[in-house]
């Protein structure tokens, strides 16, 4: 069994969504119609002054437009994702995410690596943009290339110990599944500590 084919198997589980894009523009197509799909963000700081849209379910104010967080992109990729949401009232943040910790839709983030086996995304995480990017968005979109997937964990050595001596204090994430938390009087609840889904999106190299 291929490696593709054991993600295809696994990630439901985690549970992450899956999808395999055609190429990069086609990756962030999919980016802008599951931020357009999914419900409106909860403000979880609200802002004294600003206008909000009605309550969520649990009782938080809801944002009035969509955020797609792109730290870490390219000049390219980002005119990539801007022309696929052109039109549509998303706002695009490529840094600056500090004045958005009250929360945002989406969160895009390209990982250097993910195991199979655990369905674990191996992010560098030493920017503070991409830290926030991925911990603060309900929505996380891990871009990962076919070329990246390991089996085992094991399989991850060479590339952890690159990154941990690449300079600098390593923040090195792994991420799997979206947050998740059973320490309340032991109930399963997810969202309280980052995103609320995960989208891994696989790309051809």
């Amino acid at each position: 069994m291929s490696l593709v084919e054991v993600l295809r198997k696994k990630a439901p589980g985690v549970p992450a969504s899956l999808y395999e894009a055609k190429d990069f523009a086609d990756a962030m197509q999919y980016a802008v119609d599951v931020t357009l799909k999914k419900r409106a963000c909860e403000m979880l700081m609200p802002v004294a002054g600003e206008q909000y849209g009605p309550e969520s379910e649990n009782g938080i104010p809801t944002q009035l437009v969509r955020h797609i967080a792109v730290p870490g992109f390219s000049d390219e990729e980002f005119a990539a994702l801007e022309a696929k949401a052109e039109g549509t009232g998303i706002k695009l943040l490529r840094s600056g995410l500090r004045s958005h910790l009250g929360g945002f839709d989406t969160g895009i983030t390209k990982a250097e690596a993910l195991i199979t086996d655990s369905v674990t995304c191996i992010v560098n995480s030493n920017s503070e943009e991409v830290r926030i990017g991925s911990m603060v968005a309900e929505l996380s979109i891990m871009l990962v290339k076919k070329s990246t997937l390991l089996d085992r964990l094991e399989d991850s050595a060479p590339l952890m110990l690159d990154l941990m001596t690449r300079g600098g204090a390593s923040y090195t994430a792994m991420i799997t599944g979206p947050s998740r938390t059973a320490d309340i009087e032991r109930v399963g609840a997810l969202g309280v500590h980052g995103p609320l889904e995960l989208h891994i999106v696989l790309l051809e190299d």
